[in-house]
């Protein structure tokens, strides 16, 4: 009979550990214990955490987005928001804050654009790159587009050089140079023309923006609002 109690379960480790010598380092090599736990939605209640009193946050902004994106308690509106929080363009600020608000789940331009973006992604597993997925994601917007770049995009890259954009519309060169700048580290587009509703429409500002969100936040803020599909 083995004398742990917890043999052969995730509690054997910390079980062996409690049952050493105090204040003894024992021989060998150390160990390391995984933690498995995954938050659910009633473990995030905003009125268990310590900055809340009195039925309001005093935090200026969430601490533990991540989190709740992982346990499905969290909206697009409070990841946009705190995705947009550090850019400086005042009037490109306020355009997405107005944006941020209109959709209840993860935006995407349509039925096809859902299809080849689960196409793309076929068999990626959780640690795909977020900025080729945040690209793709630009890119796969538009059926015109997409067949402009298709053939460049390949597995954790996009070979931009190899693109050739001809009779493309504005809104297409706009997303394709925000897809090439997020692989870069960068937004692709100058504040000053992001925030112009006659050069960028809402909808395509929109897809930017939600690119931006997956870089920050990864594949999971694609899952927002389509539970079941």
């Amino acid at each position: 009979m083995n004398r742990f109690f917890e043999h052969g379960t995730v509690m054997a480790e910390i079980e062996r550990q409690m049952t050493m010598t105090p204040n003894f380092a024992p021989r060998g090599h150390g160990s390391a214990v995984l933690c498995r736990y995954h938050p659910a939605a009633a473990d995030l209640d905003c009125r268990n955490c310590l900055e809340h009193r009195r039925r309001s946050c005093r935090s200026l902004r969430c601490l533990y987005l991540s989190e709740r994106l992982e346990a499905g308690a969290v909206t697009l509106e409070e990841l946009i928001i705190e995705t947009i929080r550090p850019w400086k363009y005042l009037p490109l600020k306020q355009r997405a804050m107005s944006l941020a608000c209109r959709f209840d789940g993860f935006h995407f331009d349509g039925p096809l654009h859902v299809m080849r973006m689960q196409e793309m992604t076929k068999g990626e597993d959780r640690t795909v790159n977020s900025r080729w997925l945040a690209a793709v994601y630009l890119l796969s917007a538009h059926a015109a587009l997409w067949q402009k770049t298709l053939r460049a995009v390949g597995p954790g890259q996009v070979d931009f050089a190899n693109v050739r954009l001809r009779d493309s519309t504005i809104q297409d060169y706009v997303l394709y140079r925000a897809a090439k700048g997020i692989c870069s580290g960068m937004l692709g587009a100058a504040s000053e023309e992001l925030s112009d509703p006659e050069l960028v429409s809402d909808d395509t500002l929109l897809l930017i923006v939600s690119a931006a969100v997956i870089v920050r936040y990864g594949p999971e803020v694609m899952r927002i609002g389509r539970a079941g599909q």
